[in-house]
């Protein structure tokens, strides 16, 4: 097995993760209320939430990480094969550091759309269960 082989598998299964919408409706308290109002509404609140922009979030995140896991596989690279070890220790932690950093700018995106939406749905005068 190829050593990157095991490092491709995790970049896959944390951009997989990264890339989930939320699509867990809110829970709502529908006594006393017109669902075909309440469809209204949560139409024009899941417009606020998906003005977050998790592809910027994603590229912050891997941005930052990359910089961050380079230099730690820089650092790591050098102490175990000099020079050459630090040029493939900084492209390999840059990698892993920018996959990861995407993968959590995402799922950071994706909470904050779930709470837009509910803070909208709150605003419109809905009960909510589930909002923090």
């Amino acid at each position: 097995m190829n050593r990157w082989t095991p490092l491709a598998l995790v970049a896959l299964v944390a951009l997989l993760g990264a890339g989930c919408a939320y699509n867990q409706q809110p829970v709502v308290e529908m006594s006393g209320v017109d669902p075909a109002q309440y469809q209204r509404d949560l139409a024009y609140c899941e417009g606020y939430a998906r003005s977050v922009d998790k592809g910027e979030a994603a590229r912050v995140g891997a941005v930052n990480s990359a910089a961050v896991g380079g230099a730690g596989g820089a650092v790591v690279g050098a102490v175990d094969d000099g020079w050459e070890g630090a040029v493939a220790g900084a492209l390999a932690g840059a990698l892993v550091g920018a996959t990861f950093g995407a993968a959590e700018g995402g799922i950071s995106a994706t909470d904050t759309q779930a709470l837009v939406l509910r803070r909208c749905l709150q605003n419109q005068g809905y009960t909510l269960y589930d909002i923090d």
